[in-house]
């Protein structure tokens, strides 16, 4: 009797076995379309080769990471190619990119004794007079700079005076301040001038540290959070802080992306340039002593300096 009991009970149990199995080798043909359809992605059309109007990349180096955890960037100009090596650029850092685009473009340079870009350090007024000469093709010029620290025998003055001449920057009491770092918002509201001071749309909301940004820097700020100068992606843009080498690589490479974009034409001489007193705090800056050749269009016999 058992026995009879049994058998029919087996067939079941076999029964129910081959229909579970064949549940599960079937395939989820709703849930399989939905993830070949094609998503939707947002764009950055700073970081992303293929937006439309960005071709800086047409302008990159080739980048590659070394053994040590730096990168090589090899740049090819009159058929002659020039590999340099930066120990401190990790090729995932978030200004890898940057950093290629300035050094292969001639704007910036680093240490090449020591193979370092110093991509943390801060830029004083001097030095970025020196690299927005480079970046906007600056030409010199004969009008003196009357600044109080300044005799005209610095081999930066010249920079200084194309700077001053095109009223992208001014002065702090009779002084340039050469030695002084400058700040986030300066480096910006520069970039906002020669951009020709356009018209603002949008506000600063999102933008963690709007109480900081003074009045005189509020356009230039608000153009740039609107037009993806500055993001907090990457890195803290706070106003009154000292830009880093690092942060104005990225803003160049982006200012001419946006550039291009836009088809913007900058005005010829931007609003005079007022007073620039801010206090600039020095987070993230170290002293720093570097050799590379200077930019030639000045003049060869200044000799080589840092930039």
């Amino acid at each position: 009797m058992q026995k009879k009991l049994l058998i029919p009970i087996l067939v079941v149990l076999v029964i129910v076995i081959v229909l579970i199995t064949r549940g599960c080798g079937k395939k989820d043909t709703k849930q399989e379309a939905r993830q070949e359809e094609p998503q939707d992605t947002v764009a950055d059309p700073f970081d992303d080769a293929s937006a439309a109007g960005n071709d800086v990349r047409a302008q990159f180096g080739t980048m590659t990471a070394d053994e040590n955890g730096g990168v090589d960037i090899t740049v090819e100009a009159d058929g002659t190619q020039t590999t340099y090596t930066y120990t401190d650029v990790a090729s995932d850092a978030w200004y890898a990119d940057a950093v290629n685009y300035v050094v292969s473009t001639g704007v910036m340079s680093g240490d090449d004794a020591q193979k370092l870009f110093q991509p943390e350090y801060g830029v004083e007024r001097y030095l970025f007079s020196v690299i927005m000469y480079r970046f906007a093709g600056g030409t010199p010029t004969e009008t003196d700079a009357a600044f109080s620290d300044l005799t005209g025998e610095e081999w930066y003055y010249d920079y200084v005076k194309w700077m001053v001449g095109e009223g992208l920057m001014g002065g702090n009491g009779g002084a340039f301040d050469p030695n002084s770092f400058l700040s986030c918002e300066q480096a910006i509201i520069v970039l906002y001038r020669l951009a020709g001071e356009p018209a603002v749309s949008g506000t600063l909301d999102g933008y963690p540290y709007a109480p900081k940004v003074s009045e005189s820097g509020r356009d230039a700020v608000t153009w740039a959070w609107n037009n993806g100068l500055i993001t907090e992606k990457e890195c803290v843009w706070y106003p009154t802080q000292a830009v880093s080498r690092a942060q104005v690589a990225l803003l160049l490479m982006r200012y001419d992306a946006l550039i291009q974009a836009t088809g913007w034409a900058p005005a010829d001489n931007p609003a005079d340039a007022p007073s620039e007193g801010e206090t600039v705090t020095t987070t993230m800056v170290s002293d720093k002593t570097e050799t590379a050749t200077q930019s030639a269009a000045v003049g060869a016999e200044e000799g080589d300096h840092s930039d």
